[in-house]
């Protein structure tokens, strides 16, 4: 298996379960209404539904910057908030989501090991820096969610 098939393998693991280290954000969010995503349990903390917007948002830079664009942050800002806070509009929030997760997987298919060291544009870091550190933030947010369903 190649360098790119297992980052793809973890890509797809972290999004729709069978994730080494528990559920997948897909499993974690099965069951979370519009009013639970929108709710604000902490002061401090994120909602569920910004979270998602957020990871939504860097995915979409992350296959940008892979497609060759040196894009700094995401158009709709870091965590991007909603107005509507629907069931419809969640709906339409996760399937934003998972769309954009399947571009990136599109994206990251389409790439050969050797890319793995090339510079990512407009960046000092390589593509599989900026793969790992997707990973890691993608596991990291999918933990917050987990314990907002909790608060």
């Amino acid at each position: 298996m190649s360098e790119i098939e297992h980052i793809l393998d973890e890509l797809q693991r972290i999004h729709e379960g069978d994730a080494w280290h528990g559920p997948a954000l897909s499993e974690v969010l099965a069951d979370v209404s519009a009013e639970q995503a929108a709710a604000h349990p902490f002061d401090s903390a994120h909602s569920i539904w910004e979270i998602v917007r957020h990871i939504t948002a860097w995915e979409n830079v992350v296959r940008r910057r892979l497609e060759g664009e040196p894009i700094n942050e995401p158009e709709a800002g870091d965590f991007p908030s909603t107005d509507d806070t629907s069931e419809a509009a969640w709906t339409q929030a996760l399937a934003e989501l998972n769309g954009e997760h399947a571009q990136l997987l599109k994206t990251v298919s389409g790439l050969r090991d050797t890319a793995l060291q090339a510079p990512v544009p407009g960046r000092d870091y390589t593509v599989r820096f900026q793969l790992a550190s997707a990973v890691r933030h993608y596991v990291y947010h999918t933990g917050q969610i987990a314990l907002l369903k909790k608060g």
